[in-house]
């Protein structure tokens, strides 16, 4: 029989070379899955000798220890996260699936190029293509997740920017009538109500859009005055008092209410922001809130309303 060696270690008796290296060749083309390379190093050594009747073939033993020997390269795709392999799958085909499935409902504004490239290991790993999509659609979701953030983000700094900008130009409008004497005034009033000095609240001469007693499309009478101005405009009160009311109350959106003594009450409606609280006391120069478009409004203004024991006056008979 031969005797088999590898590297000078005997491993075993076999009846024929050649079939024993028919089978080591058929081991070495057998490329199944993902294996593109099978390498044996060292080749084994035979030798032609008489054994003892009693000894046997060992033709399966000394097949498998020299298969033990090789060395395996597995090729797999990697699927790249720009640029970066994120996960891996058997096949070309099932890489280019997985990309068409995460490239659905992706926005060309979020930066998420995806390709594939292939892999070459000596260790074999299970890649199963549902696994691969999981875990890339993880990143898709958190990518997109924080695109959306970051446009959120800008959108608001973009918001708050128009808002001070509309803000400055409305203090420096307020601040060139003021230089000029051409404040609001009671021109065609009192200029107070009931022994009540009252004051532009604006500090600006607005556009009046809308006048008490109207009614147009409206269910009911309007009950004050609409004064169009600059989104962001402070607002303050037609004289000192105190707030008895600061919060969203339905078609007026947000409003402050302010009780001035003797009956006397000023109502600022669709208000942008609320800067003041309820209890809290005010003068004439306390910013109390700004030019809104909130509740049923159709832009930016003040609704302006006056209540003398809870009926409610034209404030034209007193202001602008």
């Amino acid at each position: 029989m031969y005797t088999v060696t590898l590297s000078g270690e005997t491993l075993g008796y076999v009846k024929e070379k050649s079939e024993l290296k028919n089978k080591i060749n058929e081991y070495i083309r057998d490329r199944e899955g993902t294996i593109v390379l099978k390498e044996i190093a060292v080749m084994p050594e035979y030798k032609l000798e008489l054994i003892s009747r009693n000894d046997v073939t060992q033709e399966k033993h000394v097949l498998e220890t020299i298969e033990d020997t090789a060395v395996i390269t597995y090729r797999t795709y990697g699927i790249t996260v720009n640029g970066e392999v994120k996960a891996e799958v058997d096949t070309e085909i099932e890489a280019q699936d997985v990309i068409s499935n995460l490239q659905q409902g992706l926005p060309n504004e979020v930066k998420l190029e995806l390709g594939f490239i292939e892999v070459y290991k000596n260790e074999q790993t299970l890649n199963s293509k549902d696994t691969a999509f999981t875990s890339l659609n993880e990143i898709k979701i958190a990518k997109v997740a924080e695109y959306e953030a970051e446009q959120e983000r800008l959108k608001k700094e973009a918001e708050k920017a128009a808002a001070e900008e509309a803000a400055r130009k409305a203090e420096e409008e307020a601040k060139k009538a003021a230089s000029k004497g051409k404040l609001a005034s009671a021109s065609s009033g009192s200029g107070n109500v009931n022994g009540l000095n009252i004051v532009n609240p604006l500090r600006a001469t607005p556009r009046i859009t809308s006048r008490f007693g109207e009614k147009g499309s409206r269910r009911y009478t309007h009950t004050g005055l609409d004064l169009a101005i600059s989104q962001g405009t402070p607002i303050y009160p037609i004289a000192d008092g105190v707030v008895i009311f600061s919060g969203s109350n339905g078609s007026y959106g947000n409003m402050i209410k302010i009780d001035h003594g003797d009956g006397i009450q000023s109502w600022y409606a669709h208000c942008s922001a609320l800067l003041v609280s309820e209890g809290t006391k005010v003068t004439k120069d306390t910013n109390i809130a700004k030019v809104g478009s909130t509740g049923n409004s159709t832009g930016p203004h003040l609704h302006l309303e006056i209540r003398v024991n809870g009926t409610a006056v034209n404030p034209q008979n007193y202001l602008y």
